[in-house]
């Protein structure tokens, strides 16, 4: 039989063609689908939705919901401007709430590349999405696996620590003809909450809102006026 939801009525079903996918069976009766506007130029996608997203099958309404709504969003103007004119997606690598692995509720092994695979069918973005801010570890390593993975591999070999999500936030790429900036989840906001500045400064960045030309100084002028402290300390 197939999971469905009783939501206020209406009776939702998983789609059909969630079939074959691992979590269809052991994940938690629901199907989370993206609030993602026709006319939306910016896009959030997120990690897997929680209890709350299930029951109201809408990303991003539970605490990290809260967290992303209430403290980061009214930060950036630019977005809050852009939920209100229905110009800002939101989205989930997965749309089912998978049994919690290492005290996360995101699958791991087989089962995470299996599912992650099975939902892309639902990536169904429009064109005029021009922006896209990925929100956490498996977000940022499924569009951008192949990046990392050798990023990984660099910092291996100079003998660092791996970067993580903090490493690499702020971080902005292009492709396919649009900009991909890496965000912070908001769930581990949540669990940090000093940590709202960074989130804050990274959605600032996806939108472009702290770029700003460098102001550089002629080499000469550089030295001359270096030449002239030292001059000032020494008398």
């Amino acid at each position: 039989m197939k999971s469905c939801l009783v939501l206020w009525g209406v009776m939702l079903q998983r789609p059909s063609s969630c079939e074959g996918c691992p979590l269809n069976e052991t994940s938690t009766p629901g199907f989370c689908p993206d609030n993602i506007p026709l006319t939306a130029k910016y896009l959030v996608i997120a990690e897997a939705p929680g209890s709350a997203e299930i029951a109201a099958a809408a990303p991003l309404v539970g605490k990290s919901g809260f967290v992303f709504h209430n403290w980061l969003l009214q930060s950036v103007l630019a977005l809050k401007l852009a939920w209100e004119r229905k110009e800002l997606g939101l989205s989930n690598v997965l749309r089912c709430l998978p049994k919690e692995t290492n005290g996360r509720p995101y699958p791991s092994g087989a089962e995470k590349l299996i599912a992650e695979v099975k939902c892309r069918q639902y990536d169904l973005f429009p064109d005029t999405v021009h922006t896209i801010i990925l929100a956490g570890e498996h977000s940022q390593r499924l569009y951008f696996s192949a990046e990392l993975e050798r990023e990984d591999a660099t910092d291996r070999s100079l003998g660092r620590s791996a970067k993580g999500v903090m490493g690499r936030i702020g971080r902005v790429y292009v492709n396919d003809g649009r900009r991909w900036s890496f965000a912070p989840h908001p769930a581990f906001i949540l669990r940090q909450p000093m940590l709202v500045s960074h989130g804050v400064e990274a959605l600032k960045i996806a939108v472009g809102a702290v770029y700003a030309e460098p102001q550089t100084v002629p080499w000469q002028e550089a030295v001359q006026e270096l030449m002239m402290q030292c001059v000032e300390v020494i008398a």
